[in-house]
């Protein structure tokens, strides 16, 4: 259950631009402490750039951004790490070290930071690759020598190790065909509730975010067009939502 008079991110009137161009038109969305929310969208929507600007990636032209009721619009040097240390982050293209075996993968936050020797980081990785359903043999192999599933699952084992209050998924089913999709969205919706972590996530899949999602905002030209629950958008008569997903199920018949 999660408790939404107490939201863990609050996003108000978030405005960006670039070269004149608005990219950002006053986004608003609020997750609560425990919630799983999902920003749906067309590829230039602007979901990716809102979720740079939480991240304190990108600074963005008005709007705050508040976590845990704190600005964090602007922080810089220490206060931007401490943010960042309270999150797990899931690439879109896993982002591993290719010359790096997938348990210091995993482990490679805390290595960097001398938090554990080698030994214990090596069987702090294999504990995670089992949340995620990866055997502990996987542990020594390269990120080469792994399919893209099996990669995404590693980066997902990543995520989570911190084990983070916010955990943050760029396209976590981008490149994967239907089944394995599934497979990953239950991985994330399992270790999401096992933490007890706050999940913003993004991705152009509706199947994935009615997936993971307790909540979900579909943005259009960097807009909120409609916002609800996953049982909502199915339902809805909003002409935004419609041609979103009818465009969708076309590009998936492709």
């Amino acid at each position: 259950m999660t408790d939404r008079d107490s939201p863990k991110i609050v996003v108000e009137g978030l405005c960006k631009s670039f070269d004149g161009e608005l990219i950002l038109d006053g986004v608003d969305l609020s997750i609560a402490d425990g919630e799983s929310l999902v920003l749906l969208g067309e590829s230039g929507s602007g979901k990716t750039l809102t979720l740079k600007c939480i991240m304190g990636l990108v600074h963005p032209d008005r709007g705050a951004i508040r976590i845990d009721g704190k600005d964090t619009v602007g922080l810089r040097g220490k206060d931007r790490d401490q943010l960042l240390n309270r999150c797990g982050m899931l690439f879109q293209q896993s982002a591993l070290f290719d010359s790096l075996p997938v348990w210091h993968n995993v482990a490679f936050r805390q290595l960097q930071r001398k938090e554990m020797n080698l030994q214990q980081a090596h069987d702090m990785s294999v504990q995670c690759l089992g949340s995620v359903g990866l055997a502990p043999a996987v542990a020594d192999l390269l990120p080469s020598e792994l399919s893209g599933g099996m990669q995404k699952r590693v980066g997902l084992a990543r995520a989570i190790a911190s084990q983070p209050e916010i955990i943050l998924l760029d396209e976590p089913t981008a490149g994967l065909d239907p089944i394995m999709s599934n497979v990953i969205a239950s991985l994330i919706v399992r270790n999401v509730r096992e933490l007890g972590a706050t999940a913003l996530s993004i991705t152009s899949d509706i199947n994935t975010a009615i997936k993971i999602a307790d909540q979900i905002v579909l943005l259009h030209e960097g807009k909120v067009a409609w916002s609800g629950t996953p049982d909502e958008i199915a339902d809805t008569h909003n002409p935004i939502v419609e041609r979103f997903i009818h465009k969708w199920k076309m590009e998936r018949a492709a």
